[in-house]
């Protein structure tokens, strides 16, 4: 049987209400119920951050690097937006950073490893994004190409014309032959007005990456000159090692499942 004595309750009153008042001085003074600092969810904020802007720089790195392997939905974003998303998660790391070691500060305590990490995360991110842009700018297609696959039977015209034929419909008014004497190093460029398909020989490979932009302009301009009869066509160019065909995306297409090669958009 316990036995108390006179006072007992008050002192053991008093110790529980001395108790209580510490919690509350507790939470006023950023400290937990158990009496540690408590900094609040910045660290966490500043590691999660971190890690974001870090895989946003291996996106760009890697998308600048290799775009021909990489997944469809990262193949298909600029190398500058991700580049533009890697910066502003860097400075969102930044400033929760310096919000986390000013509230340890004001605590009197260390910062913690999570700060750190968001520092030395965000030096990365932003090394990996100025990795992607240099790449980007000196390999705009990129630094380690895919091999494609060139099937092309460009030593032998009427076999081109033929496959060109199966992918696109019959040319029935006939391939017309276009001079090609402003262009050295391009061996002939044929179109078929039916069917509004354009392609240029070349006799090495070093002039594909030299003229394929102004031939790309230059047969866009002329099919402009039949598009009534093409409606809401679509134009696309495929490129091979030594040939460039311009016509409407749904041939490209099928000739490329002959031929191989790259298709790129026209504007």
């Amino acid at each position: 049987m316990t036995v108390y004595h006179a006072g007992d309750y008050r002192k053991h009153s008093r110790r529980g209400g001395h108790r209580g008042g510490n919690g509350g001085r507790n939470n006023r003074n950023g400290l937990d119920r158990n009496g540690h600092v408590s900094l609040g969810p910045w660290n966490p904020l500043c590691a999660l951050a971190g890690i974001l802007a870090v895989l946003a720089g291996c996106a760009t790195a890697a998308r600048a690097i290799a775009p021909a392997r990489m997944p469809e939905a990262l193949a298909n974003i600029p190398v500058n937006t991700l580049i533009i998303l890697t910066v502003a998660l860097a400075v969102v790391t930044l400033i929760l950073v310096i919000v986390a070691r000013l509230r340890a500060r004001r605590a009197g305590v260390g910062h913690g490893l999570a700060s750190t990490w968001g520092i030395i995360a965000l030096v990365l991110a932003l090394m990996l994004a100025g990795c992607g842009w240099a790449a980007n700018t000196l390999f705009p297609e990129g630094v380690v190409e895919e091999k494609v696959a060139d099937a092309a039977p460009t030593s032998t015209p009427t076999a081109m014309q033929k496959d060109v034929d199966n992918a696109f419909g019959t040319c029935t008014s006939g391939w017309q032959g276009m001079d090609a004497s402003s262009y050295p190093g391009v061996t002939s460029i044929q179109m078929c007005t039916d069917t509004r398909v354009v392609y240029a020989v070349f006799d090495n490979s070093s002039s594909v990456g030299i003229y394929k932009a102004p031939i790309a302009s230059k047969a866009s301009e002329i099919l402009a000159q039949y598009q009534d009869q093409a409606g809401s066509a679509q134009y696309a160019m495929l490129t091979g090692q030594q040939w460039i065909l311009v016509g409407e995306r749904s041939g490209i297409e099928n000739l490329q499942k002959t031929w191989g090669g790259t298709i790129s958009n026209i504007n």
